[in-house]
């Protein structure tokens, strides 16, 4: 079971209840309930476009929205006191506005420059760090397979609990032949905290397969090096966390840097469109057309 199908329905709950408390008692053909109605959809287009939402998601969102109106509709007691148009459109004129800005903006705040892609042809520079085993890994190692890696640390609250979720959304669009030739790593920025124990903590937490997924740990000068070949900047803020830049980066089979996706919230299909095309079957497919 897709354990973001529970969430995203609770989601929608969240809010759909204010928005089908407003509508309750409204006339059908009301200007209430149609605009009430029109920031809901809008809302959720929003919404899935925001966070790349594959259609169960979406349905498990919208349920959500459905549900929560519907209840609040329902239980609206006797009496229930109607809402004054400035009360409504308020409400109606504010979920229109924050669902264009969520459909013009960049849909992670954090991640103020957006998204970008680079293409490169060129080496990948080598590492060789300790796996979630104590095991080493090294880069050349997982030659033969499309190499996706983000950097992480165990510690963070903010943007890398994200990235193994994009990744993971990434992972389900492919078919199984192409799982068998893809390899997700994550190579840690925190050397003090993230042990090879820590790591497979953070591994059971989120959700992550051993048989997808290789987390990466290894000393300072390691580390350092390893983030600072691939322009991985870190820095401690006020509370002593460690805020860094969010990229995907892509290593062909032959051990070649491919491409670059900067940005949290780089769309789904982009990633997973940039990982077919290193594919062998996929490549040779090309070349043949």
């Amino acid at each position: 079971m897709n354990l973001a199908l529970p969430g995203l329905f609770l989601g929608g709950l969240a809010f759909g209840l204010p928005l089908g408390r407003l509508r309750a008692g409204a006339a059908r053909f009301s200007h209430r309930r149609f605009g009430l109605l029109a920031a809901s959809a809008l809302l959720l287009i929003a919404l899935r476009s925001a966070f790349s939402l594959n259609l169960p998601e979406t349905l498990a969102l919208a349920f959500g929205f459905y549900v929560a109106q519907m209840l609040a509709r329902r239980v609206a007691p006797v009496g229930h006191d109607v809402p004054s148009p400035l009360r409504w459109r308020t409400a109606a004129y504010a979920t229109l506005l924050a669902s264009i800005l969520l459909l013009a903006g960049d849909p992670a705040a954090a991640q103020s420059a957006g998204w970008k892609r680079l293409d490169a042809d060129e080496k990948a520079p080598a590492f060789k760090l300790t796996d979630q085993n104590g095991k080493p890994v090294a880069l050349a190692s997982l030659r033969g397979k499309v190499v996706v890696a983000s950097f992480i640390y165990t510690e963070c609250k903010d943007i890398c609990p994200v990235l193994p979720q994009i990744l993971a959304r990434v992972d389900k669009h492919l078919q199984p032949e192409e799982q068998a030739q893809v390899r997700f790593v994550g190579i840690s920025i925190d050397p003090l905290r993230d042990t090879p124990e820590k790591l497979r903590s953070f591994m059971a937490a989120h959700g992550l397969s051993p048989e997808r997924w290789t987390l990466l740990t290894g000393s300072s000068a390691e580390l350092t090096k390893v983030a600072t070949d691939y322009g991985i900047v870190a820095k401690p803020d006020a509370s002593g966390d460690l805020v860094h830049n969010a990229v995907y980066i892509l290593i062909d089979g032959q051990g070649k840097l491919r491409t670059e996706f900067h940005g949290l919230f780089t769309p789904t299909e982009e990633i997973v469109g940039a990982v077919r095309g290193l594919l062998p079957a996929r490549k040779a497919q090309t070349r043949r057309h």
